[in-house]
């Protein structure tokens, strides 16, 4: 494949607002990651992308670009709602458990309405809505300060709670999932929050529709190893759900 051919193809994942991994990149476009650096190095020369260590992302990190969640709800619902299904199957009589925030956690919070002896601790003021009614549930908020994009409580006041705490299993949803940058999202304050969930949590249960896979957003929060299981569907690429075993993370494929 020439560079020009190359070339395109990275400036379309850029426009489409994906970040882009070296590793990933070049495994798609059979060509060497020094190949791949080098097509990076001459685009950011002429202004249409932003270097990072290992990869690229759009000019301005995606943030301005950030979908709200009402935008984000109507991406997928079938997928969605079938990796719900599969992770409320997971959750069992007597757990702890964490909600996060996000579109397809939201649909798995709709499933456990009728549940009972569960309890479910929540940073995401949407979820805490939909389980507040439910009296059989212990539900437990975390407080702190939110973020009208994914409506999810971040900061201080969040994080202090979340050091005081354990759950048997964390529910999360991500903007990106990559092998070489891991569980990354847009906003660096929200990194920082869900990075302690994931260390809350006896085991961190991914939750991510076919569009996360082998996206990269500006901020990690966790490497791919944290990763207890993943949940995802039948348009998620083959060669990353290998990857993905071979490193023992479950993955389930709805």
């Amino acid at each position: 494949m020439i560079s020009a051919q190359r070339k395109k193809i990275i400036i379309d994942k850029i426009k489409a607002g994906l970040p882009i991994s070296v590793k990933e990149l070049s495994r798609e476009l059979g060509v060497s990651p020094m190949t791949i650096r080098r097509d990076l190095d001459a685009l950011e020369k002429e202004g249409l992308l932003t270097r990072i260590h290992g990869g690229a992302i759009p000019i301005n990190g995606g943030i301005e670009d950030e979908p709200s969640f009402n935008d984000r709800t109507g991406n997928f619902p079938r997928e969605k709602l079938a990796i719900a299904q599969k992770a409320a199957e997971l959750i069992q009589k007597g757990d702890s458990i964490f909600l996060g925030g996000g579109t397809t956690v939201t649909a798995l919070a709709n499933l456990l309405i009728e549940r009972e002896d569960i309890t479910v601790v929540t940073n995401a003021v949407n979820i805490a809505m939909i389980l507040a009614p439910c009296e059989k549930i212990n539900l437990i908020v975390t407080g702190g300060t939110v973020r009208t994009k994914s409506y999810s409580l971040v900061g201080a006041l969040a994080e202090r709670v979340l050091r005081e705490i354990h759950v048997d299993k964390a529910f999360l949803g991500v903007d990106g999932i990559s092998i070489d940058y891991g569980l990354t999202t847009p906003n660096m304050t929200e990194a920082h929050t869900d990075s302690l969930i994931v260390e809350a949590a006896k085991n961190v249960i991914i939750l991510a529709d076919h569009s996360k896979i082998g996206r990269v957003t500006l901020a990690r929060f966790a490497s791919i190893s944290a990763i207890d299981i993943l949940i995802t569907d039948k348009g998620a690429p083959q060669d990353f759900l290998e990857e993905l075993k071979k490193m023992d993370i479950q993955v389930l494929v709805v």
